[in-house]
Protein backbone atom coordinates (compact mmCIF):
# COMPACT_ATOMS: atom_id res chain seq x y z
CA UNK A 1 0.00 0.00 0.00
CA UNK A 2 2.85 2.71 0.88
CA UNK A 3 4.86 1.72 -2.11
CA UNK A 4 1.09 1.80 -4.57
CA UNK A 5 0.37 5.59 -2.68
CA UNK A 6 3.82 7.00 -3.41
CA UNK A 7 3.56 6.05 -7.23
CA UNK A 8 0.03 7.23 -6.87
CA UNK A 9 1.01 10.66 -5.54
CA UNK A 10 3.48 11.58 -8.24
CA UNK A 11 0.79 10.57 -10.72
CA UNK A 12 -1.92 12.97 -9.19
CA UNK A 13 0.82 15.77 -8.71
CA UNK A 14 1.20 15.39 -12.86
CA UNK A 15 -1.91 15.41 -13.42
CA UNK A 16 -2.41 18.79 -11.63
CA UNK A 17 0.29 20.31 -13.37
CA UNK A 18 -1.12 19.40 -16.68
CA UNK A 19 -4.59 20.48 -15.93
CA UNK A 20 -3.12 23.90 -14.44
CA UNK A 21 -1.40 24.12 -17.52
CA UNK A 22 -4.23 23.82 -20.21
CA UNK A 23 -6.43 26.24 -17.94
CA UNK A 24 -3.74 28.72 -18.00
CA UNK A 25 -3.14 28.13 -21.78
CA UNK A 26 -7.15 28.31 -22.63
CA UNK A 27 -7.42 31.68 -20.65
CA UNK A 28 -4.10 33.62 -21.66
CA UNK A 29 -5.50 34.57 -24.86
CA UNK A 30 -8.63 36.35 -25.49
CA UNK A 31 -11.07 34.08 -26.30
CA UNK A 32 -14.91 34.17 -28.33
CA UNK A 33 -15.96 31.76 -25.76
CA UNK A 34 -15.14 30.61 -22.30
CA UNK A 35 -14.17 27.09 -22.47
CA UNK A 36 -16.17 23.97 -20.24
CA UNK A 37 -13.92 24.31 -17.02
CA UNK A 38 -13.96 28.30 -16.96
CA UNK A 39 -17.94 28.18 -17.80
CA UNK A 40 -18.50 25.35 -15.05
CA UNK A 41 -15.46 27.32 -11.85
CA UNK A 42 -17.64 30.47 -13.01
CA UNK A 43 -21.15 28.70 -12.33
CA UNK A 44 -20.01 27.34 -9.11
CA UNK A 45 -18.67 30.80 -7.55
CA UNK A 46 -21.17 33.37 -8.98
CA UNK A 47 -23.32 32.69 -6.07
CA UNK A 48 -20.27 33.16 -3.55
CA UNK A 49 -19.00 36.26 -5.61
CA UNK A 50 -23.06 37.22 -5.56
CA UNK A 51 -22.96 36.65 -1.30
CA UNK A 52 -20.00 38.39 -0.50
CA UNK A 53 -20.86 41.28 -2.59
CA UNK A 54 -24.36 41.53 -1.03
CA UNK A 55 -22.62 41.05 2.46
CA UNK A 56 -20.20 43.73 1.82
CA UNK A 57 -22.69 46.00 0.57
CA UNK A 58 -24.92 45.82 3.41
CA UNK A 59 -21.92 46.07 5.58
CA UNK A 60 -21.14 49.38 3.88
CA UNK A 61 -24.70 50.58 3.77
CA UNK A 62 -24.78 50.02 7.66
CA UNK A 63 -21.82 51.85 8.23
CA UNK A 64 -22.69 54.31 6.34
CA UNK A 65 -26.18 54.86 7.89
CA UNK A 66 -24.85 54.31 12.25
CA UNK A 67 -22.38 57.18 10.77
CA UNK A 68 -25.49 59.34 9.70
CA UNK A 69 -27.14 58.50 12.99
CA UNK A 70 -24.17 59.58 14.83
CA UNK A 71 -23.79 62.89 13.37
CA UNK A 72 -27.80 63.39 13.47
CA UNK A 73 -27.52 62.58 17.05
CA UNK A 74 -23.83 65.23 17.60
CA UNK A 75 -26.10 68.11 15.30
CA UNK A 76 -29.28 67.28 17.96
CA UNK A 77 -26.94 68.36 20.73
CA UNK A 78 -25.52 70.96 19.29
CA UNK A 79 -28.83 72.36 17.81
CA UNK A 80 -30.25 72.08 21.79
CA UNK A 81 -27.30 74.16 22.83
CA UNK A 82 -27.88 77.08 20.59
CA UNK A 83 -31.86 76.73 21.57
CA UNK A 84 -30.76 76.90 25.28
CA UNK A 85 -28.82 80.10 24.44
CA UNK A 86 -30.81 82.10 22.27
CA UNK A 87 -33.80 81.88 25.44
CA UNK A 88 -31.42 82.64 27.99
CA UNK A 89 -30.90 86.12 25.78
CA UNK A 90 -34.62 86.47 24.93
CA UNK A 91 -35.27 86.06 28.98
CA UNK A 92 -32.65 88.42 29.53
CA UNK A 93 -33.58 90.88 27.15
CA UNK A 94 -37.51 90.82 27.96
CA UNK A 95 -36.15 90.99 31.62
CA UNK A 96 -34.38 93.98 30.80
CA UNK A 97 -37.21 95.63 29.05
CA UNK A 98 -39.85 94.83 31.42
CA UNK A 99 -37.38 96.66 34.08
CA UNK A 100 -37.23 99.64 31.89
CA UNK A 101 -41.23 99.94 31.36
CA UNK A 102 -41.08 99.73 35.41
CA UNK A 103 -37.68 102.51 36.12
CA UNK A 104 -39.82 104.89 33.06
CA UNK A 105 -43.19 104.30 34.95
CA UNK A 106 -40.94 105.81 38.50
CA UNK A 107 -39.35 108.08 37.32
CA UNK A 108 -42.86 109.81 36.12
CA UNK A 109 -43.72 109.10 39.87
CA UNK A 110 -40.59 111.16 40.71
CA UNK A 111 -41.25 113.84 38.46
CA UNK A 112 -44.70 114.04 39.81
CA UNK A 113 -44.02 114.42 43.34
CA UNK A 114 -45.19 117.99 44.61
CA UNK A 115 -41.99 120.39 45.78
CA UNK A 116 -40.60 120.05 48.69
CA UNK A 117 -39.85 116.00 48.61
CA UNK A 118 -37.11 114.19 46.49
CA UNK A 119 -36.73 110.59 46.01
CA UNK A 120 -34.16 107.93 46.43
CA UNK A 121 -34.43 104.67 44.09
CA UNK A 122 -34.19 101.22 45.90
CA UNK A 123 -35.29 97.56 44.97
CA UNK A 124 -37.01 95.18 46.93
CA UNK A 125 -34.10 92.57 48.14
CA UNK A 126 -35.79 90.57 50.68
CA UNK A 127 -38.82 89.86 52.80
CA UNK A 128 -40.10 88.73 56.14
CA UNK A 129 -40.75 85.00 55.46
CA UNK A 130 -43.05 84.63 58.60
CA UNK A 131 -44.85 87.07 57.37
CA UNK A 132 -45.35 87.62 53.73
CA UNK A 133 -47.41 90.69 53.37
CA UNK A 134 -45.92 92.76 56.30
CA UNK A 135 -42.41 93.80 55.68
CA UNK A 136 -39.93 94.13 52.82
CA UNK A 137 -35.98 94.93 52.75
CA UNK A 138 -34.45 97.25 50.41
CA UNK A 139 -31.15 97.49 49.28
CA UNK A 140 -30.74 101.27 51.02
CA UNK A 141 -29.01 102.77 54.09
CA UNK A 142 -28.02 105.22 56.08
CA UNK A 143 -24.92 105.74 53.40
CA UNK A 144 -27.94 107.06 51.42
CA UNK A 145 -29.22 109.26 53.44
CA UNK A 146 -32.56 107.13 54.45
CA UNK A 147 -33.86 107.67 58.02
CA UNK A 148 -36.41 105.68 59.86
CA UNK A 149 -40.07 107.22 59.27
CA UNK A 150 -39.62 108.34 55.81
CA UNK A 151 -42.56 107.30 53.38
CA UNK A 152 -41.94 104.29 50.80
CA UNK A 153 -43.88 104.44 47.22
CA UNK A 154 -43.65 102.82 43.86
CA UNK A 155 -45.50 103.89 40.42
CA UNK A 156 -48.72 102.80 41.14
CA UNK A 157 -48.96 104.46 45.15
CA UNK A 158 -48.16 103.91 48.43
CA UNK A 159 -45.99 101.02 49.70
CA UNK A 160 -45.10 101.86 53.25
CA UNK A 161 -42.46 103.43 55.51
CA UNK A 162 -38.64 103.03 56.44
CA UNK A 163 -39.23 101.40 59.60
CA UNK A 164 -35.51 100.61 60.74
CA UNK A 165 -32.35 101.64 59.00
CA UNK A 166 -28.84 100.48 58.65
CA UNK A 167 -25.67 101.28 56.67
CA UNK A 168 -26.49 99.45 53.53
CA UNK A 169 -29.97 98.47 53.64
CA UNK A 170 -33.48 99.01 55.39
CA UNK A 171 -37.14 96.98 56.41
CA UNK A 172 -39.72 98.79 55.12
CA UNK A 173 -43.26 98.27 56.78
CA UNK A 174 -46.65 97.91 54.43
CA UNK A 175 -49.56 99.48 54.53
CA UNK A 176 -50.79 95.74 54.52
CA UNK A 177 -49.90 95.54 58.31
CA UNK A 178 -51.97 96.45 60.84
CA UNK A 179 -49.05 98.58 62.39
CA UNK A 180 -48.87 100.77 59.23
CA UNK A 181 -52.38 102.63 59.33
CA UNK A 182 -51.75 105.40 57.60
CA UNK A 183 -54.24 109.04 57.43
CA UNK A 184 -56.00 109.19 53.87
CA UNK A 185 -59.56 110.80 52.77
CA UNK A 186 -61.63 109.97 49.74
CA UNK A 187 -60.47 111.30 46.86
CA UNK A 188 -63.87 113.37 45.43
CA UNK A 189 -65.74 113.77 48.13
CA UNK A 190 -62.94 114.74 50.47
CA UNK A 191 -64.10 112.35 53.30
CA UNK A 192 -61.22 111.75 55.94
CA UNK A 193 -60.41 108.47 57.46
CA UNK A 194 -57.49 106.13 58.54
CA UNK A 195 -56.53 102.61 56.30
CA UNK A 196 -55.16 99.87 57.93
CA UNK A 197 -54.70 96.36 56.67
CA UNK A 198 -56.92 93.60 58.19
CA UNK A 199 -55.90 89.99 58.26
CA UNK A 200 -58.80 88.72 55.88
CA UNK A 201 -59.30 88.93 52.90
CA UNK A 202 -55.55 88.87 52.56
CA UNK A 203 -54.02 92.29 50.72
CA UNK A 204 -56.87 94.48 51.44
CA UNK A 205 -57.38 97.06 53.52
CA UNK A 206 -59.30 99.21 55.55
CA UNK A 207 -61.00 102.68 55.74
CA UNK A 208 -62.05 103.37 59.49
CA UNK A 209 -63.50 105.98 61.79
CA UNK A 210 -65.52 107.24 58.38
CA UNK A 211 -68.48 109.19 59.51
CA UNK A 212 -71.85 107.81 58.90
CA UNK A 213 -73.34 110.44 56.56
CA UNK A 214 -70.27 110.70 54.72
CA UNK A 215 -70.78 110.31 51.08
CA UNK A 216 -68.73 107.15 50.39
CA UNK A 217 -69.42 104.96 47.17
CA UNK A 218 -68.16 101.44 45.43
CA UNK A 219 -65.23 102.19 43.10
CA UNK A 220 -64.04 105.83 44.81
CA UNK A 221 -60.42 106.70 45.26
CA UNK A 222 -58.61 106.79 48.27
CA UNK A 223 -55.60 109.04 48.36
CA UNK A 224 -53.61 110.12 51.38
CA UNK A 225 -54.16 113.40 53.83
CA UNK A 226 -51.18 114.25 53.94
CA UNK A 227 -51.07 115.02 57.78
CA UNK A 228 -48.77 114.15 60.46
CA UNK A 229 -46.27 114.92 57.65
CA UNK A 230 -44.76 110.82 57.28
CA UNK A 231 -46.56 110.93 54.08
CA UNK A 232 -47.21 113.57 50.78
CA UNK A 233 -50.68 114.53 50.32
CA UNK A 234 -52.43 112.79 47.14
CA UNK A 235 -50.48 109.84 47.34
CA UNK A 236 -52.48 106.91 45.71
CA UNK A 237 -53.84 104.17 48.05
CA UNK A 238 -56.37 102.20 46.05
CA UNK A 239 -60.38 102.20 45.69
CA UNK A 240 -63.22 101.37 47.57
CA UNK A 241 -64.80 97.70 47.12
CA UNK A 242 -67.62 97.29 49.63
CA UNK A 243 -68.94 100.06 52.31
CA UNK A 244 -71.02 98.59 55.99
CA UNK A 245 -71.80 100.23 58.99
CA UNK A 246 -69.99 99.50 62.16
CA UNK A 247 -72.38 97.85 65.10
CA UNK A 248 -72.38 101.39 66.56
CA UNK A 249 -74.22 102.57 63.82
CA UNK A 250 -72.24 105.51 64.12
CA UNK A 251 -69.19 105.25 61.70
CA UNK A 252 -68.90 103.52 58.25
CA UNK A 253 -66.07 101.72 57.25
CA UNK A 254 -65.23 100.04 53.76
CA UNK A 255 -62.93 97.96 52.25
CA UNK A 256 -60.09 98.92 49.62
CA UNK A 257 -57.89 97.42 47.69
CA UNK A 258 -54.63 98.84 47.11
CA UNK A 259 -53.20 100.18 44.07
CA UNK A 260 -49.74 98.72 44.74
CA UNK A 261 -49.14 94.91 43.62
CA UNK A 262 -47.38 93.68 46.98
CA UNK A 263 -46.91 90.01 45.29
CA UNK A 264 -44.73 91.86 42.26
CA UNK A 265 -43.01 94.16 44.65
CA UNK A 266 -39.36 94.73 42.69
CA UNK A 267 -38.83 98.37 42.44
CA UNK A 268 -39.53 101.36 45.05
CA UNK A 269 -38.92 105.22 45.79
CA UNK A 270 -38.00 106.20 49.75
CA UNK A 271 -39.25 109.68 49.70
CA UNK A 272 -36.95 112.51 51.74
CA UNK A 273 -38.07 116.12 52.60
Amino acid sequence: MPRFWGKGKWALLLAAVIIVLLIARGTGTERASLSPVEILFRNMLAPLESGATAVLGSTRTLGDYLQGYRDLVQENKELKKEAARLNEEVNALTEAQLENVRLRQLLNMQESLKQGWQSIPAKVIGRDTSNWYHSVTINRGTDDGLEKGMAVINQDGLVGQVISVSRNSAEVLLILDKDGAVGCLVQLSRTPGVVEGVDRPRSFLRMIHVPQDAELKENQVVVTSGLGGVFPSGLRVGYVVSITVEPNGLMKQALVSPFVDFDRLEEVLVLKR
